[in-house]
């Protein structure tokens, strides 16, 4: 497509040389009419434009050739065809393509006509049905070039983007509004809520979000976990960086394969899955990285490791996190691989254990939608929160509230007597209670505990009590009961090292048991139904369990990351007659400061 601003003016060669002798193919303006002449090696042949190009106006060219043959069509105009004479039908082709003129403009005039180069303006171009870039590399594929301007300069002066949004030149003659998260439209003009992330090469679009914790956090491991469903087979699922460094990572689609590559300074690495995946389709992707060692593991694919080069096993990212896209692709690292925006829904990504919301208010970026899925319509009442699970969703009940839609109150109960209603808690595996109450708290510290529960459950993982300090480190504080592969641990670290006391039974029967831990300083012991007590005790020389966190009854909030991984699921089952230090019954529901999904346990 191009647009003409003087009737005179060479728009493409290619040929066995520079200088126009011997075979050719070139296309050129000429008072106002459009030239196309090609030379398989033994004439010239001609096709002239009938009708002349309009000054100022965009026009759409194409020409054809196949052997001897050959036509030229402007617009919508009927093709013109025409021959070259004798009997070679290929034609040799050794310089570069040349758009828009060439080095020798002039010393080509003979065999194109032109003396000169084209003067306006070259939206697109297409080679044998493929799009070329003609953008410098490695934006495009232009190599090289002379005296290009921009087109595009003056399409944005008289646009005004509402709400923030920033006018982009997407081509010669059109724009987008660049608009921030929240906000849509052709100028951002329209307000709404954004809880599936969709990203669309078209607008784009990314995302972008500050790392959860300082960079320290993350030199030497990160983990990403990612659900996603892609549209196109290229795009850029996330990128981070630093400034300072050659220290990048990167995940990309390339050609429908995924690609992890990351460079710890000294070198990159590339690790690219076995096999593609399908699109418009659900995916569950997760990288990790440890010093310069890499795993890429997609959906049931075999996981795929590789190592960084060099001797650098760091990677610091000063700038934020990238999903989705990135504002600047001249501005990121050549060997990172990120070249376009994606297309397609991103659902969840997890760093570390630690959830980052694209929807959330910390999160920035650019014409990021809303795909259509059923949380976009708010399903879940009474305050509830919509988990997207690929098609499908799960609604998060507050307290009080049940069913699939939250829609469910306690009985004919008021929510202060909500006790009344659910004596005996249920927990799904994503549920939990939460207590904060001084009585309560004091009695789960200090050097001595006594803690006493019924459960039931019908799996063999599981949390059933835990209260640590939040954020964990790796010594922290913390006190625990938990299923873990159908036994019962009692843990605990004052400090100075972990305590963990098993009891091996049938616990997932799905029937009541009695569970008893009892803690003295160092010394613990467990004791469940009949099995017999089982004793253990800490390491080190400390004997206080000094805590600042909330009690957990059933299971917590981003368990995997607040327990350092020792549980990655709630209990799945019920708890009743939870007492501590034997005198104080904890009335599981009354009690709680907060909790989520609890419904009434059935006999």
């Amino acid at each position: 497509m191009l647009q003409a601003d003087a009737e005179d003016g060479l728009l493409l060669y290619c040929g066995e040389n520079e200088h126009g002798r011997g075979d050719f193919a070139s296309l050129a303006l000429l008072q106002g009419k459009l030239h196309y002449r090609f030379n398989c090696g033994t004439g010239v042949a001609q096709i002239v434009s009938e009708s002349r190009v309009v000054i100022g106006q965009w026009h759409t060219v194409t020409v054809f050739r196949d052997g001897m043959s050959g036509w030229l069509r402007l617009d919508n105009d009927t093709p013109i065809s025409g021959r070259s004479p004798g009997q070679y039908t290929k034609i040799t082709f050794r310089s570069p393509l040349y758009i828009g003129g060439a080095p020798s403009a002039y010393g080509l005039a003979r065999a194109t006509g032109a003396g000169g180069g084209f003067v306006g303006c070259i939206q697109s171009l297409s080679l044998n049905g493929k799009a070329t870039d003609v953008r410098p590399w490695p934006l495009g594929r232009a190599l090289s070039g002379a005296d290009v301007g921009e087109c595009s300069d003056s399409v944005c002066d008289v646009v005004g983007c509402g709400n923030g949004g920033v006018c982009f030149a997407n081509r010669a003659d059109g724009f987008i509004c660049l608009c921030p998260l929240g906000f849509r439209g052709a100028l951002c003009q329209d307000s709404f809520s954004l809880s599936s992330p969709l990203f669309n090469e078209t607008m784009l679009s990314y995302a972008v979000v500050p790392w959860p914790q300082p960079s320290q956090n993350y030199l030497s491991f990160m983990e990403f976990e990612m659900t996603f469903r892609p549209s196109a087979p290229d795009g850029t699922l996330l990128y981070s960086d630093d400034d300072g460094s050659g220290d990048f990572l990167a995940i990309n689609l390339l050609d429908g394969y995924v690609e992890f590559r990351f460079d710890c300074g000294s070198g990159g690495a590339v690790l690219r899955s076995e096999e593609q995946i399908g699109m418009d389709a659900w995916h569950e992707l997760r990288v990790s990285r440890t010093a310069k060692s890499g795993i890429l593991q997609v959906d049931s694919q075999k996981a795929v490791e590789g190592f960084a080069e060099g001797a650098f096993t760091q990677i610091k990212c000063s700038s934020a996190l990238y999903i989705g896209g990135v504002p600047h692709y001249d501005k990121t690292k050549r060997t990172a691989g990120v070249s376009k925006p994606f297309t397609g829904t991103i659902q969840k990504l997890v760093l570390n254990d630690r959830s980052i919301p694209i929807t959330s208010d910390s999160a920035g970026g650019v014409n990021v939608a809303n795909s259509e899925h059923p949380c976009v319509q708010s399903p879940c009442a009474n305050g509830g929160t919509c988990r997207p699970k690929w098609d499908a969703y799960e609604c998060d009940c507050p307290l009080g509230y049940d069913g699939r839609h939250c829609q469910k109150e306690c009985g004919n109960y008021c929510l202060n007597t909500v006790t009344e209603a659910i004596e005996i808690p249920q927990f799904m595996g994503r549920s939990y209670l939460t207590y904060d109450n001084r009585d309560v708290l004091k009695r789960v510290s200090g050097s001595r505990n006594n803690l006493f529960m019924r459960f039931k459950s019908s799996a063999g993982d599981g949390l059933l009590l835990w209260r640590g300090d939040t954020p964990m480190r790796a010594n922290s504080d913390f006190l625990s009961v938990g299923l873990q592969d159908g036994a019962l641990i009692f843990s605990y670290n004052l400090g100075s090292g972990v305590a963990n006391i098993v009891v091996n039974g049938s616990f997932t029967d799905g029937k009541w048991h009695r569970v008893k831990a009892v803690r003295d300083g160092q010394s613990g012991k467990l004791t469940v139904d009949d099995y017999g007590a089982k004793t253990g005790r800490s390491p080190g020389k400390m004997r206080q369990l000094n805590i600042n966190g909330p009690l957990y009854v059933g299971g917590m909030k981003e368990i995997a990351l607040h327990t350092n991984r020792q549980y990655v699921g709630g209990l799945l089952g019920c708890v009743s007659h939870f007492t501590l230090m034997t005198d104080y019954h904890v009335a599981l529901v009354e009690d709680a400061a907060d909790g989520k999904n609890i419904n009434t346990c059935s006999n």
